[in-house]
C-alpha cells in the first residue's frame, strides 16, 4: 500500500491561480455589469461582431446628420429672423412714403427721408449678419461679407443723371413733369440695381454668391439652406431707399415729387413681396429639416434597439457573478493566507 500528499507549496499555485483566473473574471464581469454589454464583442459574438459594427456604425452616421442638421436649422432661423426685420424696415418705408403722397410738406418729407436712411442702413447691417463666423446672407461665399454701402457714390451717379435728363429735354429739373421723372427712374436708376450691377466687382453693392449652400440632411435628401444678399427682394428695398433720398433732395415740382413717391412705394412693395418669398423657401427648407429629424430620431431608436438586443448582457446576472467572485477571492486569499503560515516548525 502507497501513500500520496500533497505539499503546501502545490496547494498555494492553484489557489493562485485560480486567484489570477477569478480576478480577470471579475473584471469582465464588473465591467458587463456597469455597461450592460459584452465587455469583448468579438469572443462573445464571434461572426455577430459584424452585424454590431454595421449598427454601430449606422448609428453614428445618424447623430452627424443631427449635429450638422442643428447648425444648419441656426443658420436659417438666423436668416428667417434677419429677414423679418428687413420686412419690417420695407413695411415702414412704405407706410412713410404712402403718407407722402397725401401731403409733401417739410415734417413729411423729413419723415420720408429718414425712414428711407434708416432702411437702407438696416437693410446693409441685417445683410451683413453672421452666425459662427458664417455670412448667412453671403451664398456659397459664406467667408465674404455681403454687402457694403454704395449709396453715396450712387446718389451722386443718380443726382449727375438726371441733371443730364433735364438737360437733353431742354428743362431744368425744377421743370420735369411727373411722368418724365418715372421715365428716368425706370431707364436710368432701375438698371443700376439689376443683379449684374449689383454684383459688380468694383461698383456693385454686393460680394455675395448668387448661388445658395445646399446641405444634406439624411442620406438620401439635400436642401437649400441659404439665401443671399442678391435676390430682388433685397436690391428692390435699397432701389427703393436710394430713390427717395436721391430724388427727394433735388428741387423737384409737387407733380415730379408724386412721382417719385409713387415709384419707390412700388419698389418698397416689390422688395416686401422678394423677401418674404425667401421666407417661404427658407421655410420650406426648415421643415424639411424638420421631418428629417424626425425620421433620423426614429431611425437611431431602432438601431439603438437591434445593438442592444444583440450586444446586451443579463445586468442582474453579471452583478451577482460580481459578488460570487468577490466572495470565491476572498476565500482563497484567506486559504493562501492559512497555508502560507503552515510549518513543521509549528509541531516540533
Amino acid at each position: 500500500m502507497k501513500s500520496s500528499f500533497v505539499s503546501s507549496s502545490a496547494m498555494q499555485s492553484m489557489m493562485r491561480l485560480t486567484i489570477s483566473q477569478s480576478q480577470a473574471r471579475l473584471v469582465t464581469a464588473s465591467t458587463e455589469a456597469t455597461t450592460g454589454v459584452y465587455a469583448d464583442i468579438g469572443v462573445s459574438l464571434g461572426s455577430g461582431a459584424a452585424k454590431s459594427v454595421s449598427f454601430s456604425s449606422a448609428i453614428a452616421q445618424t447623430e452627424a446628420f443631427q449635429t450638422s442638421n442643428s447648425i444648419i436649422s441656426l443658420r436659417m432661423d438666423a436668416s428667417q429672423a434677419a429677414l423679418s426685420s428687413i420686412q419690417d424696415a420695407g413695411d415702414a418705408l412704405v407706410s412713410n412714403l404712402t403718407a407722402l403722397q397725401a401731403s409733401q410738406d417739410s415734417t413729411s418729407v423729413a419723415v420720408a427721408l429718414q425712414s428711407a436712411n434708416d432702411t437702407l442702413s438696416q437693410l446693409v447691417s441685417t445683410a451683413n449678419t453672421s452666425v459662427n463666423g458664417e455670412f448667412v446672407f453671403a451664398g456659397t461665399n459664406l467667408d465674404v461679407q455681403p454687402l457694403t454701402d454704395k449709396s453715396a457714390a450712387i446718389s451722386d451717379k443718380i443726382v449727375s443723371a438726371l441733371e443730364d435728363y433735364a438737360s437733353s429735354l431742354g428743362k431744368s429739373t425744377n421743370e420735369l413733369s411727373g411722368e418724365e421723372i418715372t421715365t428716368f427712374i425706370s431707364d436710368t436708376v432701375e438698371p443700376m440695381f439689376s443683379e449684374s450691377a449689383w454684383t459688380d466687382v468694383t461698383e456693385g453693392w454686393s460680394s455675395a454668391s448668387s448661388t445658395n449652400m445646399t446641405s444634406r440632411i439624411s442620406t438620401s435628401e439635400t436642401i437649400t439652406s441659404s439665401t443671399n444678399a442678391n435676390s430682388e427682394g433685397m436690391r428692390y428695398l435699397a432701389l427703393a431707399s436710394i430713390t427717395t433720398t436721391a430724388l427727394f433732395g433735388q428741387d423737384l415740382g409737387t407733380d415730379a415729387q408724386s412721382a417719385v413717391a409713387s415709384k419707390a412705394i412700388s419698389y418698397a412693395a416689390q422688395a416686401t413681396s422678394g423677401i418674404v418669398t425667401q421666407q417661404s423657401q427658407l421655410g420650406l427648407s426648415q421643415e424639411r429639416v424638420e421631418k428629417a429629424n424626425d425620421a433620423l430620431d426614429a431611425q437611431s431608436s431602432l438601431l439603438q434597439s437591434k445593438l442592444v438586443d444583440l450586444q446586451g448582457v443579463d445586468v442582474y446576472e453579471a452583478s451577482t457573478l460580481v459578488n460570487s467572485l468577490q466572495t470565491q477571492l476572498e476565500t482563497a486569499y484567506t486559504l493562501v493566507s492559512k497555508l502560507q503560515q503552515l510549518s513543521l516548525v509549528n509541531y516540533l
